[in-house]
C-alpha cells in the first residue's frame, strides 16, 4: 500500500495539532506547532492540485493570446505572442509548469500595457478578457485551508 500525500500531510497536521501541540509549553512553542501543521495541509492540497491549476492557467493564457494578437499593433509583441500560444505543457513536473506560466504572465503584462494604451473597442475586450483571467487566475489559487 502506498498511501497519497495528501493524506499522509493531513494525518500528521491533525497529529502535531490534537496531539503534540498540547503536550509541549510555552504557547510560543504550541504556536509553531500549529503553524507546521498548518502548512502541511497547504502543502498536501498544493500536491494534488498543483499540476491541474497550471495547465488550467497555461491553456487559458494561450487561448486569450489567440484572440488578442490580432489587436496588436507592436510587432515584436505579436510575434512573441505567436511563440507562446505555440508552446506547450508536455513536461508535467511543477518547476517545469511554473516555468511555462511565468513566461506567459510575463507576456500577460506586456501585452496588458499594450491594450491599456490603445483607444479601439478591441484594446477594451482583450483588457476586459485579461482582467477576468486575472480573477479566475486567483480563484484558481484559493486555498480552502484556512488562510494564516
Amino acid at each position: 500500500m502506498r498511501p497519497e500525500i495528501p493524506n499522509v500531510f493531513a494525518t500528521f497536521a491533525a497529529d502535531l495539532v490534537m496531539r503534540v501541540a498540547p503536550a509541549i509549553s510555552p504557547a510560543y512553542h504550541q504556536g509553531t506547532i500549529a503553524m507546521i501543521a498548518t502548512v502541511l495541509a497547504i502543502a498536501g492540497e498544493e500536491w494534488d492540485r498543483g499540476a491541474s491549476w497550471r495547465v488550467e492557467e497555461n491553456k487559458r493564457l494561450r487561448e486569450l493570446f489567440r484572440e488578442a494578437v490580432p489587436v496588436v499593433q507592436d510587432a515584436g509583441l505579436g510575434k512573441k505572442l505567436h511563440a507562446l500560444i505555440e508552446t506547450r505543457d508536455d513536461d508535467l513536473r511543477i518547476s517545469a509548469l511554473t516555468a511555462n506560466n511565468s513566461a506567459l504572465r510575463a507576456a500577460l503584462i506586456e501585452l496588458h500595457r499594450s491594450v491599456e494604451s490603445m483607444e479601439s473597442a478591441a484594446a477594451r475586450r482583450v483588457e476586459a478578457a485579461i482582467w477576468k483571467e486575472l480573477l479566475a487566475s486567483t480563484e484558481r489559487r484559493r486555498l480552502s485551508t484556512a488562510q494564516f
